[in-house]
């Protein structure tokens, strides 16, 4: 036990991290981020462009919390937690957000850094270019255009072009971005959704067909796909596009499409959206080809919900994952846990024990200490009975705290949403 002890003690002091690889706001939000103009304002002082930009991007970040608060930070407040005689602290947090600095990597373009950044945190980033010196807070990147708001009262109000702002952004140098939110442990989770969208259920030979329909996500749809296959599994119709952007008209998608060409018989009509919160579309329907009138039927779609996502119960043989999954339309009928350790995979539940309001729990038998792993990845995926799914991952750290009796160990959690 004692040379168990000393190497819990080469261990930092406890906690127990969580990272949600999924922002998760309802997806009315991203279009509340665009045209809100309240979340906006003109810094204070000549000096205080990072606190009046850091300041919105709280704000928004709050919001996107379901925050009722969430426009009292302001610059004044944030000052008596963020601003020091230098400037713009490196860490601090209000609301249970935190916020931290970093520095652009050097080998890659600011741009391709910012577009990564922003598809993590759709609440915003401060950017900061000291050749000026100056900051706006970048808030989304649409259509290939950044746009920011800009707090000096030389540019123009709310949100605008980054070509409007009174700094350019390949010179930055550094910024600031949300490290961690305590509120997401009870915000919805990924709402990946199709809408008003319609297929063939019964296609006239020789007729072509234009998919209809909207696919909308709460951050940015990454891949679209529509198949038709045979009756024996083979692909003759197929279509992709990867939007980067939160809507997708399926129209769009009608140029690679020939349903004219279909031959008399059976088909799989497939659609599948993914996007960059891990919610993914799955939607199946049967379509026949024949000399009889065309017929249309309609689908809509959304994948399930993760929330409350938290590792409980920490023991020295391992802990529990503890989750909500709920989907508007549908039946959660699984949900899957998987558990890794350096690269390697060394726990797996088909299932977790559902217990009241929709909550899912799995234990993780890790025995952390013993081994001396103080880092795992947690996978979580829900699926629905259409075949709709959100996935989420965990990044759980642990570790362990000196006791006064040598034969005692003492483990605590300290929970940090990111």
């Amino acid at each position: 036990m004692h040379k168990r002890l000393l190497a819990h003690k080469r261990l930092l002091a406890l906690f127990l991290a969580i990272c949600l690889m999924f922002a998760a706001i309802p997806a009315t939000f991203a279009e509340d981020l665009r045209s809100i103009t309240e979340f906006y304002a003109k810094q204070q002082t000549s000096s205080t462009c990072t606190l009046a930009s850091a300041a919105m991007m709280m704000r928004r970040r709050a919001y996107l919390d379901g925050l009722d608060n969430w426009d009292s930070i302001t610059e004044s407040s944030l000052r008596r937690v963020a601003w020091s005689y230098v400037g713009l602290s490196h860490d601090f947090s209000m609301l249970g957000i935190e916020v931290q600095h970093a520095y652009f990597e050097k080998d890659e373009s600011v741009e391709d850094q910012l577009i990564s950044l922003l598809k993590e945190h759709p609440e915003g980033i401060v950017v900061y270019n000291r050749s000026v010196p100056h900051a706006i807070l970048v808030t989304d990147y649409t259509g290939g255009t950044f746009y920011c708001a800009d707090p000096s009262t030389a540019a123009p109000a709310g949100r605008i072009p980054v070509s409007s702002a009174t700094i350019s952004i390949p010179n930055a140098a550094s910024y600031w971005f949300v490290a961690s939110d305590i509120n997401r442990s009870s915000g919805l989770g990924p709402a990946l959704t199709a809408t008003a969208a319609s297929y063939p259920s019964r296609l006239h030979t020789g007729e072509s067909f234009t998919p209809s329909g909207t696919i909308t996500s709460p951050g940015n749809i990454t891949r679209v796909s529509l198949t038709v296959m045979t009756e024996s599994g083979n692909i003759v119709q197929a279509a992709t596009a990867e939007p980067g952007e939160p809507t997708y008209d399926l129209a769009a998608l009608s140029d690679q499409l020939s349903f004219e060409s279909l031959t008399a018989g059976q088909y799989t009509f497939l659609l599948t959206a993914d996007d960059d919160f891990g919610g993914r579309l799955n939607i199946k329907q049967t379509m026949l080809v024949s000399s009889g009138e065309t017929t249309l039927g309609s689908y809509s779609g959304t994948v399930p919900t993760l929330s409350n996502i938290n590792a409980i119960n920490l023991t020295e043989e391992g802990f529990d994952i503890e989750s909500t999954a709920k989907d508007s339309d549908d039946q959660v009928t699984m949900v899957t846990y998987s558990a890794w350790a350096d690269g390697n995979q060394f726990a797996q539940s088909l299932l977790g024990e559902e217990g009241a309001d929709d909550t899912y729990t799995v234990h993780i038998d890790a025995e952390s200490v013993a081994l001396g792993i103080d880092s795992f990845l947690i996978n979580i995926t829900a699926i629905d009975r259409d075949g709709n799914s959100a996935r989420g991952t965990l990044m759980v750290k642990v570790s362990a705290e000196d006791s006064s009796d040598e034969n005692e160990l003492n483990l605590t959690a300290d929970q940090r949403l990111m």
